[in-house]
């Protein structure tokens, strides 16, 4: 399995490679009913779940795309629908992602955890996070960070 560092019930995003709790209790449900054990006693997995995904925003054409980087804390105003984030911190590093909307509503983004550089990757939100006018950006880390922000106009 590739690393992810976010931590499950921080942000949505697309490209998460973790399994879903039905998977999990699927594969447990094969184990417990008698899986083989060796290469001699092959039988044939049951079949992943055909699950057709609605929900898994496609990023718009590069044209209307712009990505800005900064360095963590608390950001000047950002506008736009909020694609994605990439961090850069320190191994092992940890970082809570917050937008923080006009009328004061603070919405949580992710929460990047046990940061390894070796593995940069770009968390792709599921739903794109409207940012109107007013809206900030706001990163608490543990560590030194920056921030590139993927914006849709």
């Amino acid at each position: 399995m590739p690393k992810w560092n976010a931590a499950r019930g921080y942000g949505a995003f697309a490209n998460d490679p973790s399994l879903s709790p039905f998977e999990v209790a699927l594969i447990a449900a094969w184990v417990d009913g008698g899986a083989p054990e060796t290469e001699q006693n092959k039988a044939i997995a049951p079949p992943a779940a055909a699950i057709v995904r609605t929900d898994i925003f496609t990023p718009p054409p590069n044209s209307s795309v712009r990505t800005i980087s900064r360095a963590c804390g608390s950001q000047p105003h950002v506008t736009g629908k909020l694609l994605a984030i990439r961090l850069a911190l320190d191994n092992n590093g940890s970082a809570g992602v917050s937008a923080i909307l006009p009328t004061g509503r603070q919405e949580i983004v992710a929460w990047i955890r046990d940061y390894d550089p070796q593995y940069v990757t770009t968390y792709w939100l599921r739903r794109p996070l409207v940012l109107p006018a007013g809206s900030r950006m706001l990163v608490q880390s543990s560590s030194k960070c920056a921030i590139d922000l993927t914006l849709a106009r």
